[in-house]
């Protein structure tokens, strides 16, 4: 049978610094640890902390792309779910800086156009809904129209409903809409998750699906624009696609 080694020898506590403060309790011990000098805080240089930063967005947006991917997998989707209600918990205080450019806005505002002419809703469901962004453009765009709007992150749907209080915000998955059939003239999601099939069910049959994706369809959520409309009409309903502007659209419609 092989020797266990022997147990190294330990120092004796008596003869270590401050000592004397055990068995005094947790004050005594949090005195002397005031005692001990601090080590100076050493800033990181500005390339280093850039690159951290940087770091941090990749990693963000990985986290989101992996997510959004599982999702759309039933058999994971509710880890998934978990994994992206507190990422955007975390990140709903911060939500509006890290989409500051106007561009996100803008590019929605845009997108409405490829709606048919004089096309105006009676009611508007913003999926996937965020801080509000799309809600605050559709409000301004059809005044009184009632505007809904839902988030997976109960903090996203927080901030949305003191940012647009004009509209009414309800946590919800995009996958369980808690709508009747046909509820709504218009469903929008920009830079959100996707369920067509879900989606349309709370579609009027005579309405329009807005899917908006900003900086030219290349946020972590986007999905190919081809493929979605393939995806649409396999479930009874016709998509166009444009790419013409910055943020790229997709409009679906059910087929009867």
């Amino acid at each position: 049978m092989a020797r266990l080694p022997k147990r190294p020898k330990l120092p004796d506590v008596r003869a270590l610094p401050g000592a004397g403060v055990v068995g005094k309790g947790a004050g005594a011990l949090g005195k002397a640890a005031s005692r001990l000098p601090h080590p100076p805080t050493i800033p990181l240089p500005g390339p280093l902390a850039r690159a951290s930063a940087g770091a941090r967005t990749r990693a963000r947006r990985a986290g989101v792309k992996i997510l959004t991917t599982g999702s759309g997998i039933p058999v994971v989707r509710p880890v998934a779910e978990l994994g992206m209600r507190l990422m955007f918990d975390n990140l709903s205080g911060r939500w509006e800086a890290i989409r500051e450019d106007p561009q996100y806005r803008e590019g929605f505002r845009e997108c409405l156009s490829y709606l048919p002419h004089g096309f105006r809703p009676r009611r508007v469901l913003d999926a996937a809904c965020g801080t509000g962004q799309a809600t605050s453009v559709l409000i301004e765009r059809w005044p009184g129209v009632r505007v809904f709007g839902t988030d997976i992150s109960p903090k996203m749907v927080q901030a949305a409903t003191e940012l647009v209080p004009e509209a009414a915000f309800q946590v919800a998955s995009v996958h369980k809409l808690p709508f009747a059939d046909g509820e709504f003239d218009l469903v929008t999601a920009l830079d959100g998750v996707i369920d067509l099939a879900e989606m349309l069910r709370v579609l009027h049959r005579k309405g329009r699906l807005l899917i908006v994706y900003s900086r030219e369809g290349t946020t972590p959520v986007s999905r190919d624009l081809d493929e979605l409309a393939t995806e649409a009409f396999a479930i009874g309903a016709f998509a166009d696609a444009h790419t013409e502007t910055r943020s790229h659209a997709l409009v679906v419609r059910h087929r009867r």
